[in-house]
């Protein structure tokens, strides 16, 4: 008697994770970031996307807050989306509670081609199934399918408050296979100066304080430290400031010399001929006259790219696109990098071993790479990463003491 040969369904996950700190204030900006994000929707024709905002209602939250709805209306009503039957997100808009408020929004919408799939309540230690739309705003507190963190005040000294931290939630989908995701924002570089002092600077060492937290709590929270954990988001890593600015400096012909102005500020400029500032750096300013080192040359600064060394537990694929912050936010420049920060690969998809194994074993190949390169969405860029998993054995095979574990 013939044998059938079992067949395993092969799905197709697209993560994505975007700052959103400039797409509440400017409608032009809004509408181009959905429309960008429907091309490489409509080009992946994922089974799950797996979306990681930060920043949730901009820069001026207070004012442009309630748009966050009306944002995510407009995401789910994409063409796209249309065969998507499931949703899941929660956004903690609740900037009232400061000392809890972490402006981060994490969206996952499954097609309906996928079999079953099942969300982690925290409280009640078991996998509850998904079914339909359930999109949580605001107070996220009562909700218990996710897990959300802001990191205490002290992680940051010297700033006054921040709207840092993690939110994570756990799945069992395409069969048994149990993926962690956790959505991230990490603390910025808030003085030029401060970050050109030291390398590494002092800014370093606060993500990597916060870094190391968040991974403690997350090894406390899963049963199972092998299952996949892929922690994406806002890192704000930044380049090895001072050495960058001394390997941009010596590649110049008739290197320039540096300059202390009275205000604090460091320039360099050519001693001899046109008395022009090759660049200067303030506090809140990077104004380096020749840019091509972040765009055509950014290879060569991938080797200052050093904070996810010494962080063991992490693996990253290889970085082939420029540097995702700080781009302008005027519309017709979606190519040009503003005079704030010097750039630097901020948004950043990184997961545990077992998590990588998945995605280069991907049957169909991945990706991982930058969205919206050539159209303003903003001053931080989308990363993605796209790659494809075999489902396990069917659900009805899977002994039931695996499907609460």
């Amino acid at each position: 008697m013939a044998t059938m040969a079992l067949q395993f369904a092969l799905n197709r996950l697209f993560v994505v994770t975007s700052n959103l700190g400039s797409v509440f204030e400017n409608a032009e900006i809004e509408q181009r970031w959905l429309v960008e994000l429907e091309k490489v929707i409509v080009q992946a024709d994922p089974d799950l996307v797996a979306l990681h905002c930060q920043e949730i209602g901009g820069k001026d939250f207070e004012v442009t807050m309630p748009k966050v709805q009306d944002f995510i209306r407009k995401l789910r009503e994409l063409p796209c989306f249309a065969n998507f039957d499931r949703v899941r997100g929660w956004f903690d808009m609740a900037y009232e509670r400061s000392a809890e408020f972490t402006a981060l929004g994490s969206l996952y919408l499954i097609h309906k081609r996928v079999e079953p799939v099942f969300l982690w309540d925290f409280h009640d230690s078991e996998f509850v199934e998904v079914k339909g739309d359930e999109v949580v705003y605001s107070d996220l507190s009562s909700n218990h399918t996710h897990c959300r963190e802001r990191f205490p005040d002290d992680f940051y000294p010297g700033v006054k408050w921040s709207r840092k931290g993690f939110l994570h939630t756990r799945w069992r989908l395409f069969g048994s296979r149990k993926l962690n995701f956790v959505n991230i924002h990490l603390f910025h570089d808030d003085d030029n100066l401060v970050a050109l002092e030291t390398s590494p600077s002092v800014y370093c060492s606060y993500r990597k304080r916060a870094l190391e937290y968040t991974l403690s709590r997350l090894a406390a929270s899963i049963k199972d430290i092998s299952e996949p954990l892929y922690i994406y988001g806002d890192f704000n890593f930044r380049l090895d400031f001072s050495a960058v600015v001394k390997h941009i400096m010596s590649s110049l012909n008739n290197e320039p010399q540096l300059v202390k102005e009275t205000d604090g500020s460091v320039v360099y400029r050519h001693e001899e001929g046109p008395k022009e500032d090759v660049l200067k750096v303030e506090r809140k300013r990077f104004a380096l006259r020749n840019g091509t080192h972040f765009t055509e040359k950014y290879k060569e600064l991938l080797q200052y790219d050093r904070e996810l060394k010494g962080l063991s537990e992490l693996r990253e694929l290889p970085v082939e696109f420029q540097p995702s912050y700080p781009f302008s936010e005027s519309e017709d420049q979606g190519t040009v990098y503003m005079e704030k920060r010097c750039p630097a690969w901020c948004d950043r998809i990184l997961m545990n071993e077992s998590a990588l194994k998945l995605v280069v074993e991907s049957p169909l190949g991945c990706m991982y790479n930058m969205m919206a390169k050539t159209v303003c969405v903003g001053d931080h860029k989308p990363i993605y990463l796209f790659f494809t998993v075999t489902s396990t054995a069917p659900m009805s095979q899977i002994p039931d003491e695996n499907l609460d574990a």
